[in-house]
């Protein structure tokens, strides 16, 4: 049975529908407001629970199948041949929970794989010191992780007075924007070429760089994707029909290149993943600026390694990382307030940056209180 047609009978919500051009977008909202309503009564297999670490502000518990789960790793892997990596040689994974778990069959998996892991929640001076010499000495071939994580390593490496050798065939970042600055202090600092990798499970969504990198190839064996006007990433994972999630808003937004890459692969091809779709900064006066506003703003800046704005109701601070400190950023204010109007902006030079429960960097957070929750960061 299609995937349509075992929606339709399987699915109440979905018994009216005639066509799927018919169907309506749905999101992370619906899906929770009606999760028992889209749960396949007629599927005698094994259920996967997968919950999203919650970094755009609304957790999600949803469920897959076993077929979904080899999809998302074989998409995984793609992204790692490319590097050359040969399957059961050293992985050094850099990351939180939203990209591997703790219990025990995963443990296990992730032994058989011969895949190691490092927390990306605690990235002390020590720590980072640890995990660099583990990395270096324990042969891994693939560095795998959050691309801020591993761009964080990098610099420390950089700094540090003796730099360790690394074997690695290459770094696929992760799960976060990698700008060009990033990649390039990730592939100096490790030797190694930087690839990137984009995925959404909950929409059945993979893309991965090639050699090349002109774009990510967007793997079509798994989901049906859309890109609407906008530039949202619509995608209906076929492969799941354990919780149905038809017409799926991913929450990203994406620019298509309309030319195969010349690599040949074949799969659609990604120019350009945006963000988020409320990776935004929107006043009270409902003037509203992407984050790449400030993301062109700052990337010709040497001075600017990375950087996170925060806002309330009244008040928004950028957040710069710098190598050095007491710049002056009258330029940029008077940007930021042409553009915004709040009733204070202010620029904090190398505070921590506020992390959600995920642990990703978000460029971009709306937060109740920006003055809480830089005191809860350590700033």
């Amino acid at each position: 049975m299609n995937y349509f047609d075992a929606l339709r009978s399987s699915i109440p919500l979905y018994a009216g529908y005639h066509s799927f051009e018919q169907l309506p977008v749905i999101d992370k909202s619906f899906a929770n407001q009606h999760r028992e309503g889209l749960m396949n009564s007629n599927y005698n297999g094994k259920r996967v629970r997968k919950k999203t670490g919650g970094s755009t502000g609304e957790p999600f518990v949803y469920f897959t199948g076993a077929l979904s789960q080899s999809y998302l790793w074989a998409g995984i892997l793609l992204s790692w041949r490319v590097t050359g990596y040969r399957l059961g040689e050293p992985v050094a994974f850099l990351a939180g929970s939203s990209l591997f778990s703790s219990g025990f069959k995963e443990m296990v998996y992730y032994k058989l794989m011969n895949i190691s892991l490092f927390s990306a929640f605690d990235l002390s001076q020590a720590r980072m010191r640890g995990y660099a010499d583990a990395m270096a000495s324990g042969g891994f071939r693939l560095l795998y992780g959050y691309a801020s994580a591993i761009y964080q390593l990098a610099q420390y490496i950089l700094a540090s007075p003796k730099r360790p050798r690394f074997n690695l065939r290459g770094v696929v970042c992760t799960a976060e924007m990698l700008t060009p600055t990033m990649r390039e202090i990730i592939e100096t600092a490790f030797g190694a070429p930087c690839l990137n990798q984009y995925g959404c499970n909950d929409g059945g969504v993979s893309a991965y760089e090639c050699e090349r990198k002109q774009g990510l190839h967007l793997i079509t064996t798994r989901s049906y994707p859309e890109v609407l006007e906008s530039g949202k990433l619509i995608s209906t994972d076929l492969s799941n029909q354990t919780f149905f999630l038809p017409r799926y808003d991913t929450g990203d937004l994406v620019v298509m290149d309309d030319n195969p890459c010349p690599c040949g692969r074949g799969f659609p091809l990604i120019r350009e993943v945006i963000g988020r779709n409320d990776d935004l900064v929107s006043d009270q006066e409902g003037n509203t600026v992407h984050f790449m506003f400030f993301a062109y703003m700052f990337r010709e800046d040497s001075r600017i390694s990375a950087f996170q704005v925060l806002y309330d109701e009244r008040r928004l601070v950028i957040n710069l990382h710098c190598y050095k400190t007491e710049n002056e950023w009258s330029s940029y204010l008077k940007r930021t307030r042409e553009a915004l109007k709040f009733e204070h902006i202010d620029f904090l030079e190398n505070h921590s940056f506020v992390l959600p429960a995920s642990g990703k960097h978000r460029f971009v957070m709306r937060v109740d209180d920006v003055d809480v929750a830089l005191a809860h960061c350590g700033a």
